[in-house]
């Protein structure tokens, strides 16, 4: 598959697998074009990231999330289902595996991504509780 490439636009395997157009990441509203590009790039250089990710900081949050969390699975080292948490599945407790909370997590941050945002059961209190369990276990 080819690799989308945009000049000045930063790439994200793991969003362009799920269809969502190079220049909709939050790292790439308004491209180089725009008359502000060069406060960008300057902010880019003194922070790491310019002040568009934070105009949608939601979307930007969940790309991070989604982005990091398929990739944390596909290197992991470590066996993925030696954690164990409690997730509220249809209002009943149930024991989960971390590599079954990531999975819960990037499938919300999917369908979150992929409904144009429209869709906020991401943003339910089980899937936030679940991240701030599982983020704890999330090294190697």
């Amino acid at each position: 598959m080819k690799r989308l490439t945009k000049e000045g636009y930063q790439r994200n395997k793991y969003l362009e697998d799920i269809g969502i157009p190079i220049e909709n990441y939050g790292t790439n509203y308004c491209g180089k074009e725009d008359k502000r590009w060069k406060k960008w790039k300057n902010e880019r250089k003194k922070y790491g990231f310019d002040a568009r990710e934070c105009w949608n900081l939601d979307s930007s949050f969940v790309e991070w999330i989604y982005s990091h969390f398929k990739k944390y699975k596909e290197d992991a080292c470590i066996d993925l289902s030696f954690h164990k948490f409690q997730y509220n599945k249809n209002d009943k407790n149930v024991e989960i595996t971390q590599e079954e909370a990531i999975d819960i997590i990037c499938d919300a941050c999917e369908n979150y991504l992929l409904t144009s945002f429209v869709d906020r059961d991401f943003l339910s209190k089980d899937v936030m509780l679940l991240i701030g369990d599982v983020m704890p276990s999330m090294w190697w």
